[in-house]
């Protein structure tokens, strides 16, 4: 009949079994799983440049994990910018030069301008300094007085003309320093943009294996055309042979589970059966965006030493990570599969009632509030 009634084209539905137990006292051991990656400790970073362009992108770099020697060109950054600011600079300090020669000629002209009309008051200084050595008696009275009057006029005449030529002086010496700070700013301007360009191209600083590090914020890691800032991080060069550590992440909605010095346990996907003790040594105050600028979701970055450090050890090996929480005893418990969301649970009519979950293991979780013990529940 069944046969028949499958033929026919009826449905027949599976009824899952209903597990009733009951809420009762216990002990919670709960465990934080985190998924990382291994790192070296110590590792020479590549970072943006700090230059007069704020931005950079990136025109050319090498392949991760690639193997360099010192010396090898690694990272490229466009230059076409800064080479466009050095003709333009260039072009400006030729201005400032021009300017310069301009003021030096034009105070050359004023100044002997200027010392051509003292010579010529003095000239006539000494006129009137003869006239007025007359004696007295072979003149009038009026004349002998007139050429006094000259004399003087003469030699206030004389006075000014040095004063002005000083002035004059003073002055070309201020514009000609003016127009030289001009040329000297232009080349430093030139200077400081040919370092630059020279420290947009970045060398491998010792031999060994290069790592492209991540975007902090695409999800990926750096490729060429990413457009940068001064002081990312781009590439590194880890110690191979030095202490690893691991680098991973937990989700802001497990913040609070994770303490700086908890201890737990860490095992390599490549070697599955080789658990290895290790200790949080730091966790990231702050939570940020993962997978992309618009992603939801955000992590805590959580670095973590180990205990030992094995050969085979490799940066950018995956990571399980187990941490242990202090343990609760005497918590009213009940099965995970009796817990709905993070704020219920299903009662054996099959009602909904709002509890205070708290701790929960693998199988377990700790009902700090909420539900008394006996009462039973339906997974």
């Amino acid at each position: 009949m069944l046969l028949a009634a499958c033929r026919a084209g009826a449905t027949v539905e599976r009824v899952e079994p209903v597990h009733i137990e009951a809420a009762k006292h216990g002990k919670i051991e709960e465990r934080v799983l985190l998924t990382g990656e291994l790192h070296a400790a110590n590792s020479i970073e590549l970072q943006v440049p700090r230059t007069e362009m704020w931005q950079q992108v990136i025109k050319w770099m090498a392949d991760d994990g690639a193997t360099v020697k010192q010396g090898d060109k690694v990272l490229e950054f466009d230059t076409s910018s800064a080479a466009k600011q050095i003709e333009d600079k260039k072009l400006a300090l030729s201005d400032a030069e021009m300017a310069l020669d301009s003021a030096a000629a034009l105070s050359r002209l004023d100044l002997e301008s200027k010392e051509v009309e003292l010579e010529q008051h003095e000239i006539a200084l000494e006129k009137a300094a003869v006239h007025a050595d007359v004696p007295p008696e072979l003149l009038s009275v009026r004349d002998a007085q007139d050429r006094q009057l000259e004399k003087k006029r003469a030699q206030i005449a004389v006075d000014k003309a040095r004063q002005d030529l000083a002035a004059q002086k003073e002055q070309a010496k201020l514009d000609l320093e003016v127009k030289q700070i001009d040329v000297d700013k232009a080349k430093r301007a030139i200077d400081a943009t040919e370092k630059s360009l020279a420290d947009l191209v970045l060398a491998a600083p010792r031999d060994g294996v290069l790592v492209v590090e991540d975007h902090p914020w695409e999800g990926r890691k750096y490729h060429a055309g990413d457009t940068v800032w001064p002081g990312m991080r781009i590439v590194s060069f880890p110690d191979a042979g030095g202490t690893m550590e691991v680098i991973a992440e937990l989700s802001d909605v497990d913040d609070g589970k994770v303490d700086v010095g908890q201890a737990g346990t860490c095992t390599l996907d490549a070697y599955p059966g080789d658990a290895l003790a290790c200790k949080v040594e730091r966790l990231q105050p702050v939570a940020r965006s993962k997978n992309g600028r618009g992603s939801l979701r955000r992590a805590f970055e959580v670095v973590l030493s180990l205990a030992t450090h094995d050969d085979r050890m490799r940066t950018g090996m995956s990571v399980k990570v187990e941490l242990h929480r202090p343990a609760k005893d005497g918590v009213i418990v009940v099965p995970r599969g009796a817990v709905v969301g993070d704020k219920q649970v299903r009662l054996e009519s099959g009602e909904l009632r709002d509890v205070t979950v708290g701790a929960c293991d693998a199988q377990r979780c700790a009902i700090d509030k909420g539900l008394a013990e006996g009462e039973k529940v339906r997974l």
